[in-house]
């Protein structure tokens, strides 16, 4: 039986995350020809813009696309942020979980995969090594390096191939990589798109994109601020388990216990310590080293009986309102919009987020779909588009719980109108690695909904206005069409002259429309006040004369019909 057992274990083996991805691209998003050079894109210019942005800089990238053959493609993707010394090149682009996300603070990428599955995803469909170009500053000296390798997938880290120095005159990352099996596509889920919504999460940035035909987008900045950096945080008690006590435990340079939770965990104060003492009854006194599973799991719950402070949210920091209405105006041009950030709160006891929304309506609003406009829902997670996995995520569920008719929209999926939702924490509950789509959190599906309601009530108010101010030309089109008959017909009725208004009635109306449609109306077209009075007591003084004219007629009838109807007393 041993001899079996043995045999059995013979083909055990130990795999890399190189390897193991490389047997399961799909779990880093890599599934689907469209979806495949969508997840490319978005990693390679996420990392581009924390880059940008932890330097102070603001990002300006470049991407070319060139088709090869049918479903062939070179891709091209330059940035100007501070570049990857050297030394950290391969790292970065070659070794999977390795990067400097790996800390509790709001970060678009937080697993250390993006870059180096690009390459694993070159290097697996065409056997094409990377070819990276980096130019950076060693103290004051600007240097330039041009590296081409490959990934050694059983050794998780890069292969060198050729190395030569450059010659730099601004700093900056430039990548070029082969992809076989993808395909660019113009649909909601594709290359394109992705651009598009990224720009409107975030209006700081600017993305020069040339497409495999040849037509080059420039999709300009919006707003000239570099976001703020966010701070790393301490968790909260609320957030953590057990597990993560013991991990603290045996990584810590503290000689107490109780040292160890006020330095490592927030809202953590001498005070509580005591509470947690008397709760557990356990020493925190204690070496960390020496705490038990158990101690570690009473501690835990004793966490959850007590009351704590919220979480710090200095460490997150949102696009905010304005800039997202900024995004929006620049890539879609509504006729209507309205954005909100909602204030912290959090989720399973312990975790901050926030909320922010925006609406637009109209314009260049929605999508289009068999040329007819349809509603768009954009998803962004810490100011990064989700294209995919749209039906289990949380934004959806909260979206399409909103009762739309309450506001004025008897059809949404019918409707001109884009509903934008930006959920920012230093913890996202991603459902997949794919980090496609956010779990339903309770709390997160009532905070979307409160933000969305709020501007749909904003919505409700617009729509009103632009029916009143419909029903208001109706009326002015009516005045049009009949006053001018009903003034004829009046003056050949009491048989006096028509009086000259067609033009200033034109004017009128003309005005009324513009104001309708929203149009400005020129100087030369704007009916002076002494116009306006002159057509007033000109039609009140004909309506005089109408009136009396009128008067006289019905005199005369009631005095002819009074000799009718009187008594024939005398014959005369």
């Amino acid at each position: 039986m041993s001899q079996q057992a043995n045999e059995l274990f013979e083909n055990f083996q130990e795999l890399t995350p190189s390897e193991f991805f490389r047997k399961n691209k799909q779990m880093l998003g890599f599934s689907g020809k469209i979806r495949s050079l969508t997840i490319v894109f978005h990693e390679l210019i996420t990392n581009s813009f924390d880059a940008a942005e932890e330097a102070g800089i603001l990002p300006e990238i470049k991407i070319d696309l060139k088709r090869v053959d049918k479903e062939h493609y070179i891709l091209t993707h330059s940035d100007n942020g501070p570049g990857i010394p050297e030394d950290y090149i391969m790292q970065v682009y070659c070794t999977m979980f390795a990067g400097s996300k790996f800390r509790n603070i709001q970060s678009r990428g937080q697993q250390g995969l993006g870059c180096s599955g690009c390459v694993l995803l070159s290097q697996m469909t065409t056997g094409e090594p990377a070819r990276v170009i980096s130019c950076y500053k060693d103290g004051d000296e600007l240097k330039g390096v041009k590296l081409k390798f490959k990934m050694d997938v059983k050794k998780n880290k890069g292969l060198l191939m050729e190395r030569e120095e450059y010659q730099a005159d601004h700093t900056g990352v430039c990548i070029e990589l082969q992809f076989k099996d993808v395909s660019y596509s113009m649909a909601e889920q594709g290359a394109f798109e992705y651009i598009r919504r990224t720009m409107i999460g975030n209006p700081h940035a600017k993305i020069i994109f040339r497409d495999p035909s040849g037509h080059k987008y420039i999709f300009k900045r919006a707003a000239d601020i570099v976001p703020v950096l966010p701070q790393e945080v301490l968790p909260h008690p609320k957030g953590v388990t057990a597990d993560d006590l013991i991990f603290m435990a045996k990584h810590t340079d503290k000689r107490r216990f109780k040292s160890l939770l006020t330095s490592s965990l927030s809202r953590m104060s001498n005070k509580r310590i005591a509470e947690i003492e008397e709760i557990t009854g356990i020493d925190l006194n204690k070496r960390p080293k020496d705490m038990k599973w158990e101690e570690a799991e009473a501690i835990v719950n004793a966490f959850g009986k007590m009351k704590f402070m919220a979480p710090p949210t200095s460490g997150l920091i949102p696009i905010g309102s304005e800039q997202v209405e900024k995004g929006m105006k620049q890539i879609l041009k509504p006729e209507f919009i309205a954005a909100i950030t909602r204030k912290p709160v959090t989720y399973r006891g312990g975790v901050a987020f926030i909320v922010e929304a925006g609406i637009a309506y109209g314009g260049d609003a929605g999508r289009i779909v068999n040329n007819q406009k349809k509603s768009e829902i954009m998803r962004f997670a810490n100011r990064v588009p989700l294209s995919f996995d749209q039906g289990s995520c949380a934004i959806t569920e909260a979206l399409k719980s909103v009762d739309w008719k309450r506001y004025g929209i008897k059809d949404l999926d019918n409707t001109p109108l884009t509903l934008f939702v930006n959920i920012i924490s230093t913890q996202v509950p991603y459902l997949s690695t794919g980090k496609q789509s956010i779990a339903p959190e309770p709390e997160i599906v009532q905070e979307v909904r409160q933000a969305t309601m709020t501007l749909a009530r904003k919505l409700q108010k617009h729509l009103r206005a632009k029916k009143a101010a419909k029903e208001k030309a109706m009326r002015s089109k009516i005045f049009e069409d009949y006053v001018p008959v009903i003034i004829e017909e009046s003056a050949k009725l009491a048989e006096v002259e028509i009086p000259e208004y067609k033009e200033v009635l034109a004017k009128v109306t003309k005005r009324a429309l513009a104001e309708l449609l929203g149009e400005k109306v020129e100087d030369d077209e704007e009916i002076e006040v002494e116009e306006e009075d002159l057509l007033v007591e000109e039609l009140d003084e004909f309506g005089h004369k109408v009136d009396n004219k009128h008067s006289n007629i019905n005199k005369r009838d009631i005095e002819q019909v009074t000799l009718e109807n009187t008594p024939d007393t005398d014959e005369k």
